[in-house]
């Protein structure tokens, strides 16, 4: 019974309807004696339509980061592109033979140029982004502003160079003007991944652990990341949701494509967490973990600790690190 309801609520409304059309369809060719060509072309619109509306939502989700000509040109080239390809797949089952090949090739062929199309599209569109987080990795965070705010801001905006120009304010703990940002970079992309990972980012170093947990949540829920479920894991602990935090962060730790700073910080969470539940042998598991990569990403936390200081998430990532430079100082000297 179980079962049966969570296939029910997996059925959305116009699944519902097509699998109702189908039916009634079916029905008339045996009862009613419905041409089967008929029948043929009412399943090829129906599977066009269904088709199209998951072509038309994507479209809509890349919106707000392409110029208008550009998703324009995108999304009717593709709906046109799958009517040619649907189309042509029908024409061959009503009896059309070695004819159907000409318009499926036509497909074929415009498909090839439209993907080498948008891979020179994106390529120029996103050429900004790993020089930016470049930056934001060697910490020049007023570099990232000067090269990207302009830019973000200008006409109706774009929400992830929004978002990255957020995150440059909140290192330098501008977050009123980062806030700003994110409210604009919400507005035009309110369910953006990086959108929400920034904003989340601001909550924590504002030492709203729980809300940024909730945006993470729900972002998660629609795109997930690998690094975005180590920050959920991470507000999840900060929050006071351990357990939360253990299953999160479990699922993340060993993940070898996660950064070595999420690792770490994993594997010393999850220490922790072992440690105050009594599981020693637990606990020194996750230390010998974290003992691997922490020489490298201990000064990294000190610095983002001075940089924040004077924060509650600073003072807070302070005394962690001190933690971990005491285990560190405890361990058996390798022999």
């Amino acid at each position: 019974m179980t079962g049966q309801k969570r296939w029910w609520k997996a059925v959305g409304a116009l699944e519902a309807l097509a699998l109702v059309a189908f039916g009634v369809a079916l029905g008339l060719v045996f009862a009613a004696g419905l041409d089967p060509v008929a029948l043929i072309i009412l399943l090829v619109l129906a599977f066009f339509a269904y088709m199209a509306r998951g072509v038309w939502r994507q479209a809509q989700q890349v919106r707000p980061v392409e110029p208008p000509r550009t998703w324009a040109i995108t999304a009717i080239a593709n709906l046109i592109l799958m009517a040619l390809g649907i189309g042509s797949f029908g024409w061959y089952l009503a009896g059309a033979g070695a004819l159907a090949w000409v318009p499926f090739l036509i497909f074929m062929a415009g498909m090839m140029a439209l993907r080498l199309w948008r891979r020179d599209v994106t390529n120029k569109l996103y050429a900004w982004r790993g020089p930016a987080l470049t930056l934001l990795q060697r910490g020049e965070y007023r570099q990232v502003i000067r090269a990207l705010e302009s830019e973000a801001t200008a006409g109706r905006g774009h929400p992830d160079k929004l978002a990255t120009v957020a995150l440059a304010y909140i290192e330098l703990n501008k977050w009123e003007r980062a806030e700003q940002l994110l409210q604009q970079a919400r507005q035009l992309a309110p369910t953006y991944l990086s959108v929400n990972g920034a904003l989340a980012s601001l909550r924590r170093h504002q030492g709203r652990y729980a809300e940024a947990a909730q945006i993470l949540q729900a972002a998660l829920a629609r795109e997930d990341d690998l690094t975005s479920r180590y920050y959920l894991g991470l507000c999840q602990y900060l929050a006071g949701e351990t357990e939360n935090a253990r299953q999160t962060l479990q699922a993340v730790a060993e993940a070898p494509l996660l950064f070595r700073q999420g690792q770490v910080m994993s594997a010393y969470l999850l220490g922790q967490m072992a440690e105050a539940a009594g599981d020693r042998p637990t606990a020194q598991r996750w230390y010998e973990r974290m003992a691997e990569g922490a020489p490298k990403v201990l000064p990294v936390l000190e610095e983002e600790a001075r940089r924040h200081k004077d924060t509650a998430y600073g003072e807070t990532l302070k005394e962690h690190v001190k933690a971990m430079r005491r285990i560190m100082a405890q361990r058996p000297s390798p022999s």
